[in-house]
This record gives structure tokens, sequence and C-alpha cells, in this order.
């Protein structure tokens, strides 16, 4: 089954996309593109069945956390909005995720990580045994950030896992564990910040913009 995006708060992700990828100078180069940045948001899926030797899927992405990516975050929350947010979304097979985060009022960061959706095992349709799990995480820096989660599915004696991970990786760290493809970003007046690396070819369809509460 083709994965089905998840939509942030039914907006539209459009847009063209450029090839980039991090050079040795870390980086971020494409057509009329050059960025420099100190780190990264790496996300990573992994799905694996337990009658599968390997694992199914194991995709990443990341976002380069430069300094125009972190002047998006314009508004601090208030009585009246929930200020500048950030949030990617995505989905593998029925399962689909969504990641948020925001500055908050004394200017750490406050996220958010949802995961939910329906397999088939052998045939079954089933749900997770918890249908909807978040993880929540406040931190100072950018820097502390490790974050995860895992949904099971069963259908007797037979299961399918799939985990979802988001963390910082230093820019010098990057290519430690092989390419990873850049996500596309979009700002709050859905112009384009990043156009990222072309993505249709993986089996994840992302979704990454800034959206005004």
């Amino acid at each position: 089954m083709k994965p089905k995006l998840l939509l942030c708060l039914a907006l539209v992700l459009s847009g063209g996309f450029v090839l980039c990828h991090a050079d040795e100078t870390n980086t971020i180069t494409a057509t009329n593109l050059s960025v420099e940045t100190n780190g990264f948001l790496v996300f990573e899926v992994e799905r694996v069945s337990w009658h599968n030797d390997g694992s199914e899927i194991k995709q990443k992405f990341k976002v380069p956390l430069t300094e125009e990516f972190l002047s998006n975050f314009k508004h601090l929350p208030n009585q009246n909005s929930s200020g500048t947010g950030f949030c990617c979304s995505g989905g593998d097979g029925g399962t689909q995720f969504m990641w948020w985060i925001r500055k908050t009022a004394d200017n750490r960061w406050s996220i958010n990580m949802w995961g939910e959706g329906l397999e088939t095992i052998d045939g079954i349709t089933v749900s997770s045994r918890n249908p909807k799990s978040s993880q929540s995480l406040v931190i100072k820096r950018l820097e502390d950030l490790d974050m995860s989660y895992m949904l099971s599915y069963l259908n007797k004696f037979d299961g399918i896992n799939i985990s979802f991970t988001a963390k910082y990786v230093a820019a010098k760290d990057i290519d430690a564990d092989g390419s990873i493809p850049t996500a596309p970003v979009q700002k709050a007046d859905r112009s384009i910040l990043f156009k990222g690396d072309d993505l249709k070819n993986y089996p994840l369809e992302v979704s990454c913009l800034f959206q005004e509460g």
C-alpha cells in the first residue's frame, strides 16, 4: 500500500524539489541556495515485521537548523495564541506520525510527537494496541533533543513494530551513517524555506512547515 501523507492541520505541501546535499564544510547547497548550519533535526522511521528477518522500511530525513530556519519562530505563545510552531508529518503504510515544536513563553522548546494508524497483517486490518501514542518533551537547547515512540500491531502470532525517532545531530557528525535526504520545508506564508531533496523514490511521504497558532 502506498503511504498516505498526513497533512499538518490540513495544510497542503506544494512546490517542486531541488536536490540538496551536505558538503565537507557543513553547508547545505542546491540551486540558488547556500546556507550554513551547526546542526540538524534528524528523523527516522523503522518498520519491522515479526515474520521477516529484516526491516521492511528504515528511512531517515533531516532539517538543517540554519539561522534562517530558527528566525521563523517569530512569536511566543500568549493567552490568545499558541505562537509559531513547526511540524513534520508523514506516513508509513497505514501508520501516520506528526512531530510539533514551538518555543515556550520562557524561551525553552516544547515538543510533541504523535503516532496512530492501521496495518494489514496476513490479510487482517488491525489497530495498534495503543492506537494513539504520544510523547512530550520540554528542553532548553535543541542539542538536547532525543525522543522516540513505538507502535505495535498484533494479529495472533504475527505482528509489526513501527518506531519513530527525532534527535539533534551536529553538522560534523551528519555523514557518519551515510547520506540523509533533506526534507522540503515551507514557511508560515507557504513560501519555500528549503526545497529539499526529491523524496518521491523514498517509501515515506513527508510534509514539514511552519504555522502560526
